[in-house]
């Protein structure tokens, strides 16, 4: 069995969309991103970044494509309010970019009432200029979050599409057999998996060209745990 994950396939595709020259730049470079993150925040060199800075970069790049506040921040790592703010106003000095582009997303979605995918698919907000403050904010949360997780699903769906065809006709014994969420897993003979591993790990990764490298991580196994 064949378990193939793309690698912060969301983040990545934020450096794609936003064009931030900091977070960009950490993906080209095979950075690790939370670690990035961390020194750009706490202003530390990155090989000097602790495993609690690390822990706190991640909370704040997953979180903010979820619309994440600064409450949620000091819920979620269990630090004071105003340390949490902290955090999040270097953050936004720091990926200027990601903050344009949040900004712009939500101001485009006021006005179109939708936002799309990379790859035209739409999801309609109808109450994202809705008196209601709770429904306004939620509809403005979906802004932001939907173009990233709508397009990981499109990435993933077009590499599911290149990836069969190519079974089908070049190897009809490997079977893809299950998605989940950023994942796929195949089944295959024991003498070819590792050639299969390397041709199912290249064509995720050529589904779709961004900005910055899409990695999709596979590993080999008897069965679905062993393959992770």
């Amino acid at each position: 069995m064949i378990s193939a994950d793309y690698s912060q396939i969301e983040l990545r595709i934020m450096a794609h969309l936003s064009k931030d020259k900091n977070l960009t730049n950490a993906f080209n470079k095979g950075l690790d991103v939370h670690s990035s993150t961390a020194a750009e925040v706490f202003g530390v060199d990155i090989e000097n970044v602790t495993e609690e800075q690390r822990r706190s970069a991640k909370a704040i790049n997953f979180g903010l494509m979820y619309g994440m506040s600064a409450f949620g921040l000091t819920r979620q790592l269990d630090i004071p309010r105003a340390d949490a703010q902290k955090y999040l106003d270097t953050y936004f000095e720091r990926y200027t970019g990601v903050k344009d582009y949040m900004a712009n997303t939500k101001a485009q979605a006021k006005e179109d009432m939708f936002v799309e995918t990379i790859m035209g698919r739409r999801l309609y907000l109808n109450e994202i200029n809705a008196a209601n403050g709770l429904r306004r904010q939620a509809a403005e949360r979906a802004a932001i979050n939907a173009p990233l997780q709508g397009s990981a699903a499109d990435i993933i769906k077009k590499a599911m599409i290149d990836i069969n065809k190519f079974l089908i006709k070049e190897l009809p014994e490997t079977k893809m057999i299950m998605q989940v969420h950023d994942e796929l897993i195949f089944e295959t003979p024991k003498n070819n998996a590792d050639e299969v591993l390397g041709l199912m790990k290249n064509m995720m990764e050529a589904a779709v060209r961004l900005d910055i490298p899409l990695i999709a991580d596979a590993e080999i196994g008897q069965n679905w745990n062993e393959a992770h």
